[in-house]
């Protein structure tokens, strides 16, 4: 199983000179298993340069999963010009949960369409395919191909999700947290979070929203986003053996974000700020 990062800002991109470091697109990352399965977790701007990354490495592949954490526009931004969607011959499946009464199906028809986007979703030439991820699933695994993902809800505004992304054919395990606030979090949420990074074993790696430092953390309470310190605090607590912080602020260039990565290593040397056009292979 590999993971290719194709954006880790939150809010917006930033495309300045002192952002180049560790990338300015938000969020967006590829999941491929090793038997040629392709899931997306959200389609922000750095879905480009997950597109890029598939026609250089995987020119055939026809056919991929994405998993929508929420629909805040930082995380959709990307989606209306996706390739594939244009092109016959692909199969593209959408999967989230149900916000607001809207099934995925609603919001992708809704967003990818006039006002916002000239052509409707419905009528371009890919195939596409949708399924809910319901309360009942939340701890069932849901295949695609020899991928098995499971999720589970997020304290932010309006509600996210986060997903753990296994291949039991190899026993490797991902965990995606992004877009919550650990802090305003109930007890049972954050037990439902410990679980996902956890059970059935520690997860390889953990991706979490640490868009803030504890000590600027009060100025942006309730904004839906958690502080490094408390990533740390959960892959350690939980077995995780990697974590790394995403959701970086757009005020965090370069020179700050490496003073950042610097506290990160220092406080736990298995973490450290997640990069734009990352590849890991676990």
């Amino acid at each position: 199983m590999r993971l290719y990062i194709g954006g880790v800002r939150g809010g917006g991109p930033v495309t300045e000179p002192g952002y180049t470091t560790f990338g300015g697109d938000t969020t967006c990352f590829l999941v491929e298993g090793d038997a040629g399965e392709r899931m997306i977790v959200d389609a922000g701007s750095g879905l480009s340069y997950v597109w890029q990354h598939l026609q250089q490495t995987a020119p055939d592949v026809r056919a991929l999963c994405f998993l929508f954490s929420h629909y805040h526009l930082d995380h959709m931004v990307g989606l209306p010009a996706f390739p594939p969607l244009y092109e016959e011959g692909w199969t593209v499946e959408f999967a989230a949960r149900i916000f607001d009464e809207l099934t995925v199906e609603d919001v992708t028809n809704s967003f990818v369409n006039p006002p916002f986007w000239p052509l409707p979703l419905e009528e371009m030439a890919s195939r596409r395919r949708f399924r809910i991820l319901d309360d009942e699933s939340m701890e069932q695994p849901c295949a695609y191909g020899s991928l098995q993902m499971t999720w589970c809800p997020l304290r932010h505004p309006g509600g996210s999700t986060a997903f753990r992304i296994e291949e039991p054919a190899t026993g490797q395990a991902l965990v995606i947290a992004t877009d919550v606030e650990w802090q305003e979090s109930e007890e049972y949420e954050k037990e439902w979070l410990r679980r996902l990074c956890a059970k059935p074993t520690p997860a390889d790696l953990l991706i979490f929203d640490g868009k803030y430092d504890v000590a600027e953390y009060e100025k942006f309470k309730g904004w839906g986003h958690s502080t490094w310190q408390e990533g740390i605090e959960l892959a350690r607590s939980t077995g995780v053996q990697r974590l790394l912080i995403s959701h970086h602020a757009e005020d965090l260039n370069d020179q700050a974000a490496e003073r950042r990565n610097a506290e990160i290593v220092t406080a736990w040397d298995q973490a450290e700020l997640a990069r734009q056009g990352q590849l890991i292979t676990f």
